[in-house]
């Protein structure tokens, strides 16, 4: 039976006990854990299970408000929030954390990492403690556990295989400096419209494709108003949740110390479990319901992306070229 929303919520009796925390020790604390995703992803699905958890953890003592699906802020708006200490927890991403610091967009330089074992060995490596560390030195976000969403690939209203079909292309892509610098190295015109626009962008022409992971694609149904998927695999996702240092600071130490560990659970043992599953059978899904392009013409895209590396070489600094130089030789190890 394959793994499904209701599978991920339903196995927190499996789990290893968290320790409780008694009732008598503090004030009843409220958390508000905003992200972007729709209610059908596994994402929601992880924050939900979190909530319960730490709920559970803390005899009630410490609930977690999930507002999913752009409710109270999206993917740039919860990352802005995170450092100005206005939201206590969210998913976001490094690649948007790039917009205040440079360095942390080596996670999403074109074409950087083979396949999920090689994010494994960095994120949970040397690598992935410096970036923990230096999030929180310079922003004041604390990075509960980084974590995986997906490789991306294009859906677009036309076939895809080659980079030069892609040219002229009004491609939405996040706000994010990689990203944008990417669609323009590939010819097309790039739109950073927000998440929860891209159905009815797509829908009136506003653009004319879109780059995400197969199952974003398939839980925000954009194959209704796009037919044509290609498997390039071209940048990794990553999505991690993320909390407020300076809320952090303020619980109680072994409320401190739950959260990072239910954390942790979640987003480095379940979501890596289910995640590979539902990347793969999201693009066979997928392939159902459109024009899919299972081998495109990648070393054709990868020709024209010295541009990005060149460009980020200079924004991100001596940190964030060393970060991608060590995501390299990783890959060999």
């Amino acid at each position: 039976m394959g793994i499904t929303r209701r599978n991920l919520l339903a196995g927190a009796a499996g789990l290893a006990a968290v320790p409780m925390i008694g009732r008598a020790q503090a004030q009843p604390i409220k958390l508000v854990f905003s992200h972007h995703l729709p209610t059908t992803h596994i994402g929601h699905a992880a924050a939900e299970r979190f909530a319960d958890r730490i709920a559970k953890g803390t005899n009630g003592q410490v609930t977690v408000d999930v507002k999913p699906a752009s409710q109270l802020f999206n993917l740039r708006t919860s990352a802005e929030a995170i450092q100005l200490g206005t939201l206590d927890l969210a998913w976001t991403d490094l690649g948007t954390l790039a917009n205040w610091q440079p360095q942390f967009g080596f996670i999403s330089m074109p074409f950087l990492f083979n396949d999920f074992e090689h994010v494994k060995r960095v994120m949970y490596g040397a690598i992935g403690q410096q970036v923990v560390k230096d999030a929180r030195d310079t922003l004041n976000v604390e990075i509960l556990s980084l974590g995986a969403s997906g490789f991306r690939v294009f859906l677009a209203k036309r076939a895809i295989h080659t980079a030069d079909d892609a040219k002229g292309m009004k491609l939405r892509v996040p706000e994010i400096p990689t990203w944008v610098e990417m669609a323009r190295a590939l010819g097309t015109n790039p739109s950073p419209i927000p998440a929860g626009e891209m159905y009815t962008a797509l829908q009136t022409g506003v653009v004319d494709g879109v780059e995400l992971p197969a199952d974003y694609i398939v839980t925000s149904k954009l194959f209704e108003v796009a037919n044509n998927a290609t498997k390039t695999h071209h940048i990794f996702t990553e999505v991690s949740m993320m909390a407020s240092a300076r809320k952090m600071a303020t619980l109680p130490a072994n409320v401190q110390k739950l959260i990072r560990d239910t954390a942790a659970d979640e987003v480095q043992n379940l979501m890596w479990a289910v995640n590979i599953k539902e990347q793969e059978s999201a693009w066979t899904e997928l392939a159902k319901r459109v024009k899919a392009d299972a081998n495109p013409d990648v070393p054709s895209f990868r020709s024209k992306m010295a541009p990005v590396y060149d460009s980020f070489a200079k924004r991100g600094g001596a940190k964030g070229k060393a970060w991608v130089e060590a995501c390299q030789a990783a890959a060999k190890a």
